[in-house]
């Protein structure tokens, strides 16, 4: 079996995560934690430094599958190179990208494209219905990645649950996926699917398995079909209390400290 995790909230920290559920987010880095992203100079992400240890084993293994919502150069910002782990694949952008050596594998885009000219709703029909439903001082901004899906950026405090419910129905009805996953709400085609790429590279590795972690609801579809299935006691699977109906397992550790409860459990179900 391999080991494939989300990453933000789930292996890595946001500086945001940090400000909202630590008093004093200094404290919590000095000594603890790394950093493993800069965005316009300034830190941006952080990882527990015990993690990094454990990820060196699963990739010195060849076992470790990054999976995320970010796109292909969200995704590069990570620097896992300069902590000595270099994953032979990764999975990007939801699902519609994978990655070996840092390339994009052509089989897995072909298909993707593929599947992406069956949706019939556009980013910019898209766009128009986020504005139809949101009032203007709601949405901070509004942004289509890699021409495949869409996220905007939202005033959370000023999100009301009506609006939310509405919009959902409607992209729940027509092919879409929606996560709110803090300011950001992500409207995403069912086509695309982090299990999906995930089952991909199995079959390119020749391997039945795999066990899985991560927080939000997109990473439902990867956690439901992994042999084993991690998540955080944070994000919105645990907020809304899936793990029962999934049989997924919480961390024992809260905020950061879960990243290493999901990665020591990963370690020994795969025999290290």
């Amino acid at each position: 079996m391999i080991f494939g995790s989300d990453l933000d909230q789930t292996l890595i920290y946001s500086i945001n995560f940090l400000n909202k559920h630590y008093t004093s987010p200094t404290d919590t880095i000095a000594g603890k934690l790394s950093i493993i992203e800069y965005y316009q100079g300034k830190p941006l992400s952080y990882i527990h430094n015990d993690v990094i240890t454990l990820l060196k084993t699963l990739d010195y293994h060849d076992l470790f599958v990054p999976v995320t919502t970010r796109t292909e150069e969200q995704y590069k910002r990570i620097d896992f190179s300069k902590l000595g782990i270099n994953p032979t694949y990764a999975i990007t952008t939801n699902g519609a990208k994978v990655l070996k050596h840092g390339k994009i594998d052509n089989n897995w885009q072909e298909f993707i494209h593929e599947q992406l000219r069956k949706i019939s709703l556009k980013p910019k029909e898209i766009n128009d219905l986020i504005k139809a439903t949101f009032p203007q001082e709601v949405i901070k901004k509004i942004r289509v990645a890699e021409n495949t899906f869409t996220y905007c950026v939202l005033f959370r405090d000023k999100l009301q649950d009506r609006q939310l419910k509405a919009i959902n129905r409607f992209f729940n009805a027509n092919e879409w996926n929606l996560s709110l996953q803090g300011t950001k709400l992500y409207f995403m085609p069912k086509v695309l699917c982090k299990a999906t790429a995930m089952t991909y590279i199995c079959e390119q590795l020749k391997i039945d398995h795999y066990i899985a972690a991560g927080d939000s609801l997109l990473d439902l579809p990867l956690l439901t079909k992994a042999k084993e299935g991690y998540i955080p006691r944070h994000g919105e699977i645990f907020e809304q209390e899936l793990y029962s109906k999934y049989q997924l397992k919480v961390s024992t550790k809260l905020r950061v400290d879960a990243s290493l409860s999901i990665v020591n459990n990963a370690l020994k179900k795969l025999g290290y």
